[in-house]
């Protein structure tokens, strides 16, 4: 252990000593506030649509709002979130702070670090350690003035485990620091920026070999430990910035490098936080019954690692629009619109409309970029119950369809999903099911890139990290998860995965791997889902964590993950136990 580590350590050790704090639930808070809309039947305002969750309710977003998650489970959740107006009146929140948003993840919606909250409404501690450390019990460092706000927190997250089917150490070892702030009560910032070594299982290993990136993160570089002998992996880091501000009653403007998802599943057909962070402008509107969401991005076709020389790494840009409608307490709609384009050395301005369709625009631009357009929408039928779905449209001719004779451009990714909040009237159980599928070919792109022609110039991707769902195309999925907090300090997980999926033969495409111009498919006609070498994979994993103190975790993980493919060469199995402790960060998760 690091002399770093060991302080840290000891500074929570003689602060866990110092107090006796009543502990919450490893809950994203955005999550637990859309459980309860669910269990109450919807509501009426579009701030509590399951996806469009208010800033308010993270009145001290610090921590994905773990300072006012304590403040509801201390009051009563459920009159919290169905009385949310009267409740919320003493807090004199800003109608401008009203109007922003955070989503499940805290990520496309998310304007929340606006609602970085007042110095009255911080619990401040009565012992802070050394003076300065945990004033607030949630914040490692905190400084609040009447126009300056700030916050600083470390990010750990050190894990060992052991996979056996083999005798590698399985690690990783996360450092780095997180800082929220806000100025003139109006214009909020967020950095973190963390460094990395870690061993990954064997799945994860193949997906690294293959697109020469980390999953969910970008490049990286061999690690040898100096310190243990045979122990060694892959060294990364990675970072997330932006900042942001409401320009009017309305609308609100953010600026930074990180990623986003739309849609209440666990998966995502239209955009999904699944990729690396990105550089991106964001636009957000609210009126009446209406959300509208504009995103305009800067993406990288490959990763660091297959750009050869000392070549700038090559661009490429999105433009996605998203615009929602609640007519109703309970039902919620939305239209999604984004393109994919490469230009040489700049993006394309007609572009930056945020009305237009880009339908129009590419056939006014005579440019073929790559189109995707789809549906997500919601539905609370009865209480405590939420069936959502996406439908996602890449390439389309109805007559093609109609004739069924397997046109390869009939590309298309669907979800279907459901979700119950308490079944049985179980406390702090929810159940989650959903199917995935999406035929070959979609969000693939035509064009060659320069440099790699096996990579295209324009494919629904990031570093060669898919937008989508993480399985690229030509697969389908059936997951369900249980979560559950049988008391307040622990919360239990369990997630499955079938997945069936066509990939792809060495020299042949079938329409998986998403990054390959889809010039090189194996035929126009006569394709179907699943063609290709099928290959079955069921993976299973629990997870479980107590908090010991704000924001920190014991964990424990297992992992167990089976593939059986047509070739016999792509078998893999999977048998993992591990656990660690971790600090102010969420986990990885690798599911696919």
């Amino acid at each position: 252990m690091k002399l770093g580590h060991f302080i840290l350590f000891v500074l929570m050790v003689v602060r866990l000593n110092s107090q006796s704090i009543h502990i919450i639930s490893n809950q994203n808070f955005t999550d637990l506030v859309a459980d309860e809309v669910i269990r109450n039947g919807g509501n009426d305002s579009l701030f509590l649509s399951l996806k469009n969750i208010p800033v308010t309710y993270a009145m001290s977003s610090l921590i994905n709002g773990r300072d006012l998650q304590n403040t509801v489970n201390d009051n009563n959740k459920s009159k919290f979130i169905s009385d949310y107006f009267e409740y919320y009146k003493p807090l004199r929140v800003s109608k401008e702070a009203q109007l922003l948003y955070i989503d499940s993840t805290n990520t496309f919606y998310t304007l929340e670090e606006t609602s970085y909250a007042n110095s009255q409404y911080e619990i401040e501690e009565s012992k802070p350690l050394l003076r300065y450390f945990y004033k607030n019990r949630a914040h490692f460092l905190q400084y609040n003035s009447e126009d300056f706000k700030i916050s600083i927190d470390p990010i750990v997250n050190l894990r060992y485990g052991k996979d056996s089917e083999n005798d590698n150490i399985l690690f990783q070892n996360t450092r780095g620091v997180k800082i929220r702030g806000l100025i003139d009560n109006k214009v909020y910032f967020y950095t973190s920026i963390y460094e990395n070594q870690a061993k990954f299982n064997n799945y994860v290993d193949s997906y690294i070999a293959k697109f020469a990136v980390i999953p969910s993160n970008g490049t990286y570089k061999s690690y040898d430990s100096s310190v243990i002998e045979n122990l060694n992996g892959v060294d990364f880091h990675n970072a997330q910035a932006f900042v942001g501000v409401p320009i009017s009653k309305h609308i609100a403007i953010e600026f930074g490098h990180g990623r986003h998802k739309i849609g209440n599943g666990y998966r995502s057909m239209l955009l999904s936080d699944f990729a690396q962070n990105y550089f991106y402008l964001r636009l957000n509107t609210q009126v009446w019954k209406f959300h509208y969401q504009n995103i305009f991005a800067e993406l990288n076709p490959i990763s660091a690692r297959l750009n050869p020389g000392d070549n700038l790494l090559p661009k490429k840009y999105m433009a996605s629009h998203y615009l929602a409608y609640k007519p109703h307490k309970r039902f919620e709609i939305g239209l999604y619109e984004s393109v994919v384009f490469d230009r040489v050395d700049h993006f394309e301005f007609n572009y930056l409309n945020p009305i237009i369709l880009y339908r129009s625009v590419e056939q006014f631009l005579d440019s073929p970029d790559n189109v995707l357009i789809g549906i997500n929408a919601s539905w609370i039928p009865l209480n405590r119950v939420q069936v959502y779905g996406q439908f996602l449209l890449d390439e389309f001719k109805f007559n093609e369809l109609k004739s069924d004779r397997g046109w390869w451009a009939n590309k298309y990714a669907i979800q279907i999903g459901a979700k119950v909040v308490e079944p049985f009237g179980i406390k702090n159980l929810v159940i989650q099911a959903e199917y995935n599928t999406a035929t070959p070919y979609t969000y693939t792109h035509h064009r060659p890139l320069a440099i790699d022609s096996t990579y295209s110039t324009a494919s629904y991707t990031n570093q060669g990290q898919s937008l989508a769902h993480p399985l690229g195309a030509n697969f389908k999925e059936i997951m369900a998860l249980v979560r559950f907090q049988p008391i307040s300090r622990l919360s239990m997980q369990f997630k499955a995965f079938l997945i069936e999926q066509g990939e792809d033969a060495p020299g042949e495409f079938y329409g998986a791997n998403i990054n390959i111009p889809n010039t090189q498919r194996i035929m126009d006609y006569g394709n179907y889902t699943l063609q290709g070498i099928k290959a079955k994979t069921m993976l299973m994993e629990v997870n479980l964590s107590y908090e010991f103190f704000r924001n920190y975790y014991f964990d424990f993980d297992f992992i167990y993950r089976k593939k059986d493919s047509e070739m016999d060469s792509r078998d893999m199995l999977t048998n993992y136990i591990g656990g660690g402790i971790r600090i102010n960060m969420d986990r990885y998760t690798f599911d696919f």
